[in-house]
């Protein structure tokens, strides 16, 4: 393996890698030592560079892009920049010149803007919000159903009486996350800037919720009654029992839903219900449904697990997902940069460690306020 990564960092460097090699450079990245690691793209930055640059605070930095731990020590060689540019960028432009520098432009004047967690606000059927963050630790009675906060998630309780129908709804702002497990025993974990209203009791021939944003749903299984989930109104999910993430962000323009276990159908107003299988993701767009068999499910449920996921992304939806993790604003100057992205980064990370990180890459921004400025 040794010579084989070798090899391909060679080529990476040298601008010579194809995309075959490109992915096969990164799954061998993620798969290798961290010995082995640190060996062969110290030789390799050796070569490039030809310098020494005492940056003692790398390894981190390597830990968060590569999901795995890494001893935190003195670093001579700015090799960690080097991880982070082969799992994080694929230039459709071609090859970039990682350049040695000492000053990030731009970060330095970033206050501490840290990553989002686990917050959101309960609105209850009578107007009245709850503030909630994962601190808290209470009991609310609403009706007859039971609402327990227990630090990041609620637990509904149902009551048997036959209670008047009633709607909650939760809502994470930039910048949040939180968990409810619904009256029926369905869990939903909420992604920032997402909303979820829904019953307090589910009387009836169905479990119906509206949702905005993302949100995973572990639905607990009743054959009798179907769960439906409404995406901004504009889509239908339907299923009796299964795992499943709806991305329905408004500013995305699509809603796609992603099955993991079960069976569900996507409709909409103008198209009829879609069956997907596990493993099989369905994008509603304005005239259609598309469906792709084989769903890249590490990325879909990469936030779940604590991650950004941003194989194959544009920048555009890299931008959009830090400003909605870190609660800041995005704008672009010029022509936005055509670039597509690959790798993971840790969202416990703070916005300046995560924009040192592109801007290493290449990715030319400053900041005004809370606002991020992408120019050429």
């Amino acid at each position: 393996m040794n010579e084989q990564l070798t090899e391909l960092f060679k080529r990476y460097f040298e601008g010579t890698a194809t995309e075959t090699e490109r992915q096969e450079l990164m799954e061998l990245v993620m798969e290798s030592d961290d010995v082995l690691l640190e060996s062969v793209m110290r030789q390799r930055w050796e070569a490039l560079q030809g310098t020494t640059v005492q940056t003692p605070s790398g390894a981190h930095v390597l830990a968060a892009i590569l999901d795995k731990p890494v001893r935190m020590r003195p670093v001579r060689q700015r090799w960690y920049w080097a991880a982070a540019a082969v799992l994080l960028l694929v230039s459709i432009g071609g090859y970039f010149q990682l350049k040695n520098h000492t000053e990030i432009r731009g970060v330095a004047k970033i206050g501490k803007v840290t990553p989002g967690y686990e917050r959101a606000t309960l609105t209850l059927d009578d107007g009245s919000m709850v503030q909630l963050d994962s601190t808290g630790n209470r009991t609310l009675q609403q009706g007859g159903s039971l609402i327990r906060q227990q630090g990041g998630q609620l637990v509904y309780t149902a009551s048997a009486a036959k209670d008047a129908m009633t709607y909650n709804t939760l809502r994470t702002p930039r910048g949040g996350q939180f968990k409810v497990t619904l009256p029926d025993g369905t869990t939903v974990w909420l992604n920032a800037a997402s909303s979820i209203r829904y019953p307090t009791t589910f009387p009836g021939k169905e479990r119906r919720v509206e949702m905005s944003g993302e949100a995973y749903f572990e639905v607990a299984k009743n054959e009798g009654k179907p769960f439906k989930v409404s995406a901004n109104g504009k889509a239908e999910v339907k299923v009796l029992g299964t795992h499943f993430n709806v991305d329905a962000y408004p500013e995305e323009g699509i809603i796609k839903t992603t099955l993991l276990e079960g069976a569900v159908s996507m409709s909409t107003p103008a198209n009829p219900p879609v069956l997907l299988k596990p493993g099989q993701q369905a994008t509603a767009g304005l005239a259609d449904i598309k469906v792709v068999n084989d769903a890249n499910i590490d990325q879909v449920m990469a936030w779940r697990y604590g991650l950004f996921n941003f194989d194959r992304s544009n920048l555009q939806s890299v931008m959009n997902e830090l400003s909605r993790w870190y609660d800041v604003s995005v704008r672009y100057e010029g022509q936005i940069p055509s670039r597509t992205f690959r790798g993971k980064i840790k969202r416990d990370l703070s916005l300046t460690q995560v924009l040192e990180v592109l801007q290493d890459v290449n990715i030319k921004f400053r900041m005004e306020g809370k606002t991020i400025v992408v120019y050429n």
